[in-house]
């Protein structure tokens, strides 16, 4: 049994991210996947303020510890101002350094209302969980325009990015997998 996260990148109420979040972990779920959301909603942000790096916060080591013990990791993120949300960088500071994701299985899904869909905030996801040495599953999906071209229920209207996201959702377990059976994974599931 894979453990896996879906995190919604973002703290914004009504998000497309959670959207999206939810529609994915749908579709793991008919892949017989019991995958939970990290909501970045329920961030104990109070408990950070003013930067509290190295002190014992139990609010947050409980939060981030339900990705720290995760087998593998799906991102939903979308972009802001030409990156990922600020909220989703607190959220990978406060993973524990260096091991946290370490050989870490992640898949990534941008979602913007641009044509891109989130491609520059995604890339520099890809970097910054590169430096952490994951594992990054190399089929990213962009769902472009996500106001109209995505509804909860349906999926992505458009033909060519719903097979990628269905692609991606059929190849991720295989990856995940593929690492626990070479020994690059260690799990306890």
């Amino acid at each position: 049994m894979i453990d896996l996260k879906i995190i919604s990148g973002t703290d914004r109420p009504n998000s497309n991210a959670l959207r999206v979040s939810k529609y994915v972990q749908q579709l793991y779920q008919k892949e017989s996947i019991d995958a939970e959301i990290i909501d970045l909603q329920e961030f104990p942000l109070e408990k950070v303020s003013g930067g509290r790096y190295g002190e014992e916060l139990p609010e947050v080591e409980s939060f981030v510890g339900e990705a720290v013990t995760a087998d593998a990791l799906v991102v939903v993120c979308p972009e802001y101002n030409g990156g990922y949300p600020g909220i989703l960088k607190l959220f990978i500071d406060y993973l524990p350094f260096p091991n946290s994701l370490d050989k870490k299985p992640i898949a990534l899904i941008g979602e913007a209302n641009g044509a891109f869909g989130a491609m520059r905030a995604v890339e520099q996801l890809q970097q910054v969980f590169g430096y952490r040495n994951a594992h990054i599953f190399p089929e990213r999906v962009f769902i472009s325009r996500v106001n109209e071209n995505f509804d909860v229920k349906e999926g992505i209207k458009d033909d060519f990015q719903q097979q990628l996201l269905n692609t991606q959702i059929d190849g991720f377990p295989k990856f995940i997998r593929n690492l626990q059976a070479d020994g690059t994974l260690i799990t306890d599931g």
